[in-house]
C-alpha cells in the first residue's frame, strides 16, 4: 500500500513519457518536429509544475496512507 501513490504517478507520467521518447528518438529531427523557442520554454515551464505537482501528490497521498493505516 505504501507504493501506490508511487505507482499512480507513474503511470500518469507513463503517457508523457511515451510521447517525448517518440518525439526526440523516433522521429527525425527537423523543423517540423522541433519545438519553437517560445513553445519550447511553455513546455519547460509546464513540464516543471506537472513534475512538481506529480511529486506533491505522491508525497501527499503517502503521508495520508501512512496516517490512516496507523490509526
Amino acid at each position: 500500500m505504501r507504493f501506490l501513490p508511487y505507482v499512480l504517478v507513474a503511470f500518469m507520467a507513463a503517457p508523457i513519457l511515451i510521447w517525448a521518447f517518440i518525439q526526440f528518438v523516433v522521429l527525425r529531427p527537423g523543423s517540423l518536429t522541433r519545438f519553437a523557442p517560445d513553445m519550447l520554454f511553455q513546455v519547460l515551464s509546464l513540464g516543471t509544475i506537472t513534475l512538481a505537482a506529480f511529486v506533491l501528490l505522491a508525497v501527499w497521498m503517502s503521508r495520508m496512507i501512512a496516517r490512516t493505516s496507523q490509526s
